[in-house]
């Protein structure tokens, strides 16, 4: 019987995909027509649209807590999962195809942005519980974040780049609340139907979760390959950054402000440290000479193969 509960999450996972992408193209289709940035498109719209997966993943997980069904492993197990696989194997492939290039002012900013997402992660969950003030605080810090980003960088390009028009637009933002509903109903059966598989199997729920979280890192994957195919390295660089910024504190905060997560001493000592030396590993390497090499980039893929394969050989 499981294997039809498995079946229905993987199906939920796939149609989260696919709704996900529905949203993050016509975002981008709206930040171009108001003729925004690339970098700012990454950082901020397009990363937050790719991070939908995680964000309506854990609103469904903190759902089910309010209900009495404890989802809490697989939601903070999602985050990590997501964040770890961004950061090493999605930036490392993607940085096979091509070197990324870095400013020491992007650096500075989104760099220790970084570090304060994982680390605000850590101090809400180190008593072992993300409560509901937590879950407002890690989404106060992001939105905050946000305006900065948008005030500090060069929001408007020049005139001419795209031609909008308002019923354009205005089909643009239906895409978005069809995509957004669809998502949510795909979040749902997903998590649900993955806390049935975690119980039947005896498996722990955080380690599924970081498996779900490999998957929905698959629209940053897309978004950023299309991005280099499109030579829009900066919207690549942005997204992928971005999205592990928005992650931590939105992604997270958006599902603790419902119920709150507990978070096992497994997960705080063994994944969230993983992950934080991950994200030191690629601030250092993009500060060295301000890029991001081929060679590094397989080291990232390593890194992300040694992570899953102590997840199974640990627990």
């Amino acid at each position: 019987m499981m294997q039809f509960e498995l079946l229905l999450g993987v199906v939920g996972l796939v149609l989260l995909l696919f709704s996900s992408s529905i949203v993050v193209r016509a975002a981008e289709n709206i930040a171009k027509a108001l003729r925004v940035t690339p970098f700012v498109i990454g950082l901020t719209i397009t990363s937050i649209g790719t991070s939908l997966p995680e964000i309506f993943t854990n609103v469904a997980a903190g759902f089910n807590n309010l209900n009495g069904i404890e989802s809490s492993g697989i939601a903070v197990g999602n985050i990590i999962g997501s964040g770890m696989s961004q950061i090493t194997l999605v930036l490392g492939i993607v940085g096979l195809f091509v070197i990324f290039r870095a400013t020491k002012r992007s650096l500075k900013r989104d760099g220790i942005m970084l570090l304060i997402g994982v680390t605000a992660f850590f101090l809400t969950a180190v008593d072992g519980f993300i409560s509901r003030k937590e879950g407002l605080v890690l989404i106060a810090i992001y939105v905050a974040y946000f305006v900065y980003v948008l005030t500090q960088e060069r929001v408007i390009m020049p005139h001419g780049h795209v031609k909008a028009t308002f019923w354009g637009i205005l089909l643009d933002f239906i895409f978005i609340f069809a995509g957004i509903a669809l998502v949510i109903y795909a979040s749902n059966i997903m998590v649900d139907n993955l806390v049935l598989v975690a119980e039947g199997w005896g498996i722990r729920a955080a380690l599924i979760g970081i498996l779900v979280g490999l998957g929905t890192s698959l629209p940053e994957l897309a978004v950023s390959l299309m991005a280099v195919a499109k030579r829009s390295k900066a919207l690549s660089l942005g997204n992928l950054i971005g999205s592990n910024i928005c992650d931590p504190l939105l992604a997270l905060g958006s599902g603790a402000v419902i119920a709150g997560f507990s978070v096992a001493r497994p997960v705080l000592y063994f994944d969230f440290a993983f992950w934080i030396l991950a994200t030191v590993i690629v601030i250092l390497l993009l500060w060295n000479n301000l890029n991001l090499t081929r060679k590094e980039s397989a080291v990232l893929i390593l890194i992300y193969a040694i992570f899953i394969y102590l997840q199974f050989m640990i627990f």
